[in-house]
């Protein structure tokens, strides 16, 4: 089981930016009481949305706490393959989502029994087969 974080959350999570952080916080600890052995995953694209605008900015404090985030070895990486290109290809093929959301939710799919998407773009609902949990 696991719960999958889009790019979004994470950078709410790590820069601890309100009042999105408290929504997220609430919003994760009500999924994780549903299901308390869930892990957390996200896609190796979050990597690079997270990490442009410290690189940019040049800001290494900022930068160093996202890449501490990712190392954590607790979170799962989901890698993009083959398969989350050709099913981000047929996402993107049959909604309106952008090429990096696609690929997010491709991602997302990849895992078995997926208990949540978490992010804060309802654009994410069309996709009925994917779990989306706004905050």
């Amino acid at each position: 089981m696991a719960i999958f974080l889009d790019a979004c959350v994470i950078i709410y999570w790590v820069e601890l930016a309100e009042p999105h952080y408290s929504q997220f916080i609430s919003k994760l600890e009500k999924i994780r009481d549903k299901h308390p052995n869930s892990k957390l995953a996200v896609s190796r694209l979050s990597i690079l949305e997270c990490c442009v605008a410290p690189l940019k900015s040049k800001d290494n404090k900022s930068l160093k706490l996202f890449e501490n985030f990712f190392a954590e070895p607790s979170i799962h990486i989901i890698e993009l393959d083959e398969s989350v290109i050709t099913e981000a290809t047929k996402i993107r093929a049959t909604t309106s989502l952008k090429t990096p959301d696609a690929i997010q939710a491709a991602c997302a799919l990849q895992i078995k029994n997926l208990k949540a998407f978490v992010t804060n773009d309802k654009s994410f609902r069309k996709l009925k087969k994917l779990p989306v949990e706004l905050i």
